[in-house]
C-alpha cells in the first residue's frame, strides 16, 4: 500500500495514478481478507505439491 502512495501524485503520467487506485480501493475495502489470504498462503507454501512434473 505504501508503494501506491509513492506512485500517486508523483508522476507526470496519468496512468501512474490510475494504476494505484485499484490497489488502494482493494486494501481500503478488503484489507482483512487480503491479509488472511497472504497468511494462509505463506503458512501452506512449503507444503505445496508441484502442479506438473517435467518429463525427462
Amino acid at each position: 500500500l505504501d508503494v501506491t502512495k509513492q506512485i500517486e501524485g508523483h508522476t507526470i503520467c496519468a496512468l501512474g495514478d490510475a494504476a494505484a487506485w485499484p490497489i488502494q480501493g482493494l486494501m481500503r475495502h478488503f484489507r482483512g481478507e487480503v491479509e488472511r489470504r497472504i497468511y494462509e498462503f505463506s503458512r501452506n507454501a512449503h507444503r505445496a505439491e508441484p502442479v506438473m512434473v517435467a518429463a525427462e
